[in-house]
């Protein structure tokens, strides 16, 4: 809408000023700056609510398994559980696994896979005689290194990360 026109002012008084903003004008730039800084108040924790943690980095957390290095056997596939306390805002919970754990050479080199079907997060089962893992859910196949030989998984076998401390073996979680 365009700016009504103003009658002229006495010499005096000096000249109407057509960019000097109005009582409204005012009025209504402040409420748009009341306004955005309400949404920001409300923005701000919002999103934060909705993206949680998931930007903060976590440790890398390593679990102790029950078995010492010395007494892997060569050529073994074990199957061994683990437990983890994990600690987050609300509350303490336990994390349990099953991990495969088998040595070529008898203790100088490791290969740990983590139990879980990469199909449907059954745990799989090693059968001895036929050297593979089997998936009892629905039929998956893994080879003895954790590829996938047959059946709905989409990948492999998860390959943890290990290390020896003081004789006994870790994975990392």
């Amino acid at each position: 809408m365009a700016a009504p026109k103003l009658p002229p002012l006495p010499a005096d008084k000096g000249v109407w000023d057509d960019h000097a903003i109005d009582r409204r004008g005012f009025l209504e730039a402040a409420f748009g700056v009341l306004a955005g800084m309400g949404a920001l108040l409300v923005a701000v924790p919002g999103v934060r609510f909705l993206v949680g943690n998931s930007l903060d980095v976590t440790a890398t957390k390593w679990v102790e398994l029950p078995i010492k290095v010395a007494d892997l056997a060569p050529g073994v596939m074990a199957q061994m559980s683990y437990n983890a306390d994990e600690t987050d805002e609300w509350r303490a919970v336990v994390q349990r696994g099953i991990v495969y754990v088998s040595s070529p050479d008898g203790g100088n080199t490791f290969s740990v896979l983590d139990g879980t079907c990469t199909h449907l997060g059954c745990i799989v089962q090693w059968d001895q005689d036929k050297n593979e893992f089997v998936c009892p859910c629905h039929s998956g196949r893994f080879t003895h290194a954790g590829e996938v030989i047959s059946g709905p998984p989409p990948r492999r076998l998860r390959q943890m990360a290990t290390k020896v401390q003081d004789g006994s073996l870790f994975i990392e979680i």
